[in-house]
């Protein structure tokens, strides 16, 4: 498993929070989504990073309108 962290703008409320879990929640592979708007970060467990890369994570979150700041590979954490 692998543990994606990544700072995400354009979050507002919790129904910001849900929509990102949701969409990235749809991804082959994806574990547990979980975001937070006052924050503005989302942690993404991955089961295998080999299914899900990072930057079909990050494509998720800019599809549904917000905004992955960096280069949109995160803090990897295993």
């Amino acid at each position: 498993m692998q543990t994606l962290m990544l700072t995400v703008a354009g979050m507002d409320c919790s129904g910001c929070e849900q929509r990102i879990q949701r969409v990235v929640g749809r991804l082959e592979g994806v574990r547990r989504v979980t975001a937070d708007h006052q924050r503005g970060q989302v942690q993404v467990v991955v089961l295998d990073p080999a299914t899900v890369a990072p930057a079909a994570v990050h494509a998720a979150i800019e599809q549904a309108g917000y905004t992955v700041a960096g280069d949109g590979d995160g803090e990897a954490a295993r």
